[in-house]
């Protein structure tokens, strides 16, 4: 192996600079999110008739999903400030090849590289799962 090899498949730490930051602005975001919904609980009144009552709880589920989904995506982007600190950030964890630049700055808290993320979503059509 090379030189330039050795320096070019070395992270850079100072490339991940701006989406440190990134990660960080997002998982405030997340935080303010979380936040905002954990403090102004629905009203739990009894609804007058079966519609509302139907309304009601769609919207309860739903809520419910956009706060799972909003914990997930925090999970996402601790776990890459994570890799971030233990120099594992920026290598796919499935082959181990470095992902791209402009891949981890499109998608910071991505884990995979592009061509192993096409498999695993390839393998997930397959199952017949989404």
């Amino acid at each position: 192996m090379s030189v330039a090899q050795i320096v070019q498949s070395r992270p850079r730490p100072q490339a991940f600079t701006s989406i440190r930051r990134q990660l960080l602005r997002t998982r405030r975001i997340l935080l303010l999110q979380l936040a905002s919904r954990t403090s102004s609980p629905m009203v739990q009144e009894t609804p007058a008739d079966i519609l509302d009552q139907a309304s009601c709880e769609r919207l309860c589920v739903l809520d419910e999903l956009i706060q799972e989904r909003t914990y997930a995506k925090l999970r996402q982007v601790e776990h890459a400030l994570d890799r971030m600190l233990d120099a594992s950030y920026g290598t796919c964890h499935r082959c181990r090849t470095n992902i791209p630049l402009p891949r981890l700055r499109a998608q910071p808290d991505t884990t995979l590289c592009v061509a192993c993320q096409g498999d695993c979503e390839q393998r997930t059509l397959l199952r017949g799962g989404l």
